[in-house]
């Protein structure tokens, strides 16, 4: 039987000037100019539309900590990650090294990469998406934006601005349907993690080698430039949180310097966000675990910060070699304990990313032909890294969802709503990733397990929780 989880509850433009030729860079109002027109220029916001029975509409306050966000990420649309939109590097031979955003764009040139950006920013997401993520259930939607959006690098071949327009249309769209946005910087200039969805896959030039220092400074001036924009009226019932920065590779970093970035940063948006703490920031755990960080959020000089971690089981063999009913009750003790445990010793905490993936089998999911680790073939430096998880494991027929039995479908039924329902201990969750291109990628792509019933019809109606599930981890 279905239960319904939660309680109906009752009523209770780019930082800079736009300058150039706007139809060709649209950029963000001046942090001096205190219009409050919405983007499509009409000064009267209706910000009444309420997503669904369990949440207030935006001109209410969100009780985050009493309702959980159950959220989704528009992944792949205005930062690309070849896993999501594979036809970008499929057109390409191996031998043309395009492997990210930055290869891409440089490859195509400036011209012709503007025009198939603004080709994929109209189509991949559209009104109508929205409006079905309302009808999902779900009520917030977190955006990953690139820095070359808001303030661009002359050195860098990516488009400028042009991200931000779309960024906006979508922040619109979400108003429309009474869904909450959580924008997020997705990645760093110089990359802070080296990942090819940081925009330029290889070294991690932020706060490391001989330019760290300068664009560490830099991506505070975006993150700023953000802040000050978004915590404006117009936005700030739209907008309730900011995701500071996606995924810093802290464990290759100098932890300390790190944790010194995340205090200045949070002082400088601190010192131009117009409403104060009314715009949450979240911080990434930088892969070091919820328990590294104890004790560091608590610290006063702190205000309305969330500590953000993503969670997923494909990336530790011990877990992607578990049965299926273990790897389905894992989330309800070993997840949910960590999250409760930083609710308490780190305040308020959030799962940022997940999927139901159990192995990395996804098309590009570790890189443009890299290969896997359930099969042994992903390589690093031009050979294979390891062995397969198992003698047995093969990729063949994995994401061929077309032919998923039953038994499989109710499997991440399960796996997928134990997950909600584990999260729902912290302030909540947004799912990794709305859609995948042609659903190339059925493990990650939310829309298609809707359509097809491996996730909820309705976030807030589910059939299986967390309650009396029991789990003994192997040693």
């Amino acid at each position: 039987m279905a239960v319904a989880i939660g309680v109906p509850i009752s009523a209770r433009a780019h930082p800079e000037a736009w300058r150039g030729k706007p139809k060709e860079h649209p950029k963000p109002l001046s942090n001096d100019d205190h219009s409050t027109q919405s983007s499509s220029g009409d000064s009267t916001i209706n910000d009444s539309a309420r997503a669904n029975k369990y949440v207030p509409p935006l001109n209410e306050p969100f009780p985050y900590g009493q309702i959980p966000i159950r959220g989704i990420n528009l992944g792949g649309w205005l930062v690309i990650e070849p896993f999501i939109t594979p036809s970008f590097f499929d057109q390409f031979s191996a031998v043309d090294g395009v492997v990210d955003e930055w290869t891409l764009c440089a490859k195509l040139g400036s011209e012709k990469a503007r025009e198939a950006l603004k080709a994929h920013y109209e189509t991949f997401i559209t009104e109508d998406d929205f409006r079905k993520i309302r009808d999902m259930g779900l009520n917030h939607v977190r955006i990953p934006i690139g820095h070359w959006a808001v303030i661009p690098i002359d050195s860098e071949p990516f488009v400028p601005h042009l991200a931000w327009e779309y960024l906006l249309k979508g922040v619109e769209w979400a108003r429309k349907y009474g869904l909450r946005v959580m924008v997020e910087l997705h990645t760093a200039p110089g990359s802070q993690n080296g990942w090819n969805h940081s925009g330029r896959l290889g070294q991690v030039r932020w706060l490391n080698g001989t330019d760290g220092e300068r664009n560490s400074q830099r991506t505070i001036e975006v993150v700023q430039k953000m802040a000050a924009f978004f915590s404006k009226a117009e936005w700030s019932h739209v907008i309730p949180l900011l995701g500071v920065l996606n995924e810093p590779a802290i464990f290759m970093l100098d932890r300390k310097r790190v944790e010194q970035w995340y205090h200045q940063s949070h002082d400088v948006i601190r010192k131009v966000t117009e409403h104060g703490g009314s715009l949450w920031l979240t911080y990434h755990d930088g892969f070091l675990g919820l328990k590294s960080w104890n004790g560091f959020f608590k610290n006063s000089s702190f205000d309305h910060v969330v500590l953000e971690t993503h969670t997923y089981l494909m990336f530790d063999d011990s877990l992607v070699s578990m049965p299926r009913d273990k790897q389905a009750a894992f989330p309800c003790v070993a997840w949910r304990r960590d999250l409760n445990d930083s609710m308490l010793l780190n305040g308020p905490t959030l799962v940022g990313e997940f999927s139901i993936a159990t192995n990395d089998c996804g098309k590009y999911l570790n890189g443009v032909r890299l290969g896997t680790r359930f099969e042994g073939t992903l390589e690093k430096g031009g050979a294979p890294t390891g062995q397969p998880v198992c003698p047995t494991c093969t990729c063949e027929g994995v994401d061929d969802w077309r032919n998923w039995d039953d038994d499989y479908r109710v499997f991440l039924r399960r796996f997928v709503e134990r997950q909600m329902d584990a999260f729902e201990t912290s302030y909540g969750w947004f799912f990794w990733t709305y859609k995948t291109e042609e659903h190339i990628n059925p493990h990650w792509d939310y829309s298609l397990g809707w359509e097809q019933g491996w996730v909820p019809r309705d976030a807030n109606v589910r059939t299986y929780t967390c309650d009396g599930v029991q789990f003994h981890h192997p040693k």
